[in-house]
């Protein structure tokens, strides 16, 4: 698996979350969105799929802070991993 592949795969498994934990995913920007479920701007969630890092607004929510770091947290897990696990939660998720 090539990095192109690898970040490619991270990012798909990083929309999967986000939509696990309720946010709608908008990739119409150059960076991806991640809208709240609340409707509320403030609690939207930017997501940089070149460099894999995720940022909320100093005022957002608390629940918006906690999805940040849980975010952060399964990146980082996901870094870890080998190319054929990370292959195949891929396969999973498709």
């Amino acid at each position: 698996m090539t990095k192109t592949e690898k970040n490619k795969s991270i990012n798909k498994l990083v929309y999967r979350f986000a939509e696990k934990l309720g946010y709608d995913v908008d990739m119409s920007e150059i960076d991806v969105m991640f809208i709240s479920p609340d409707g509320n701007m403030d609690n939207d969630i930017q997501y940089r799929r070149s460099t894999q890092d995720v940022y909320d607004a100093n005022w957002s929510s608390e629940k918006t802070k906690s999805d940040v770091e849980e975010l952060e947290q399964y990146i980082k897990i996901l870094n870890t991993l080998s190319d054929e696990v990370l292959e195949g939660l891929v396969n999973m998720v498709d």
